[in-house]
């Protein structure tokens, strides 16, 4: 328990002493905030009303890519702070350090979308969806925050790449909120399926028209989300910490 502290409170220094990192945390706070004063004014604002799911959707979907590249910072700048060297001459094994930063992304994705959502809903108003309909969302898409943590040191060996590869994981992880722009009844809708978080955009929507298929969407999701995971964990293992596993 000691080791896991450590790492705790090793990334969380250095989350609050690179500049990046703690933009990225207020920028997320900062966007819950806006949108939840658009709810306190929305009588003044017509028609903002129906984009308000579009809103959470966006909320949902960014999380596992905005906070995957938090996370895949802190061990690409390993490599400057000489902590990969340290795993060399300290019992503290790459093993713990993954599973560590892992329970720490997909706990920290379930509690961040749990409370803003709750924060942003209670101003507008606008979506009455069961606990357990919310907790399947979240859940679905916890475990991308980990696996998108660990893609980025894996294809980026410094803050430059990395922001690139943040870049094209974004537009991935985005890209299914297209649906919403899209023909209800068009086949080509499926295709975004091919994006972790496609299915979380289905199984919202289906939870929006009250259908139980639902979970079946999250259920998917959430699959899709563990075998990232676990290629993830592979690439990255064999690629960044070859030399001390």
């Amino acid at each position: 328990m000691s080791a896991v502290a450590a790492i705790i409170r090793l990334d969380l220094r250095g989350i609050l002493r690179d500049n990046v990192m703690y933009i990225n945390v207020l920028v997320s706070v900062v966007t819950v905030a806006a949108i939840t004063v658009l709810g306190l004014l929305q009588e003044h604002l017509p028609g903002w009303r129906d984009w308000f799911p579009l809103m959470i959707a966006l909320s949902l979907v960014s999380g596992p890519g905005g906070f995957g590249y938090l996370f895949g910072l802190l061990m690409v700048d390993e490599n400057d702070t000489g902590v990969r060297n340290m795993l060399s001459v300290t019992p503290v094994r790459p093993t713990t350090l993954i599973l560590t930063r892992t329970a720490v992304a997909t706990a920290w994705l379930c509690v961040w979308p749990a409370l803003t959502i709750t924060i942003m809903n209670a101003a507008w108003q606008a979506i009455d969806l069961p606990l357990v309909e919310w907790a399947a969302l979240i859940l679905s898409l916890a475990l991308l925050t980990p696996a998108l943590a660990l893609a980025i040191p894996t294809l980026a060996s410094d803050k430059v790449e990395a922001l690139a590869v943040f870049k094209g994981l974004t537009f991935v992880t985005l890209a299914p909120l297209a649906i919403y722009f899209l023909d209800a009844d068009a086949w080509y809708r499926y295709v975004f399926l091919l994006s972790p978080t496609g299915w979380a955009v289905q199984a919202f929507d289906a939870f929006l028209a009250e259908s139980a298929a639902g979970y079946l969407w999250a259920a998917g999701g959430a699959v899709y989300a563990l075998v990232l995971l676990g290629c993830a964990i592979h690439f990255f293992r064999r690629n960044v910490y070859k030399l001390y596993a």
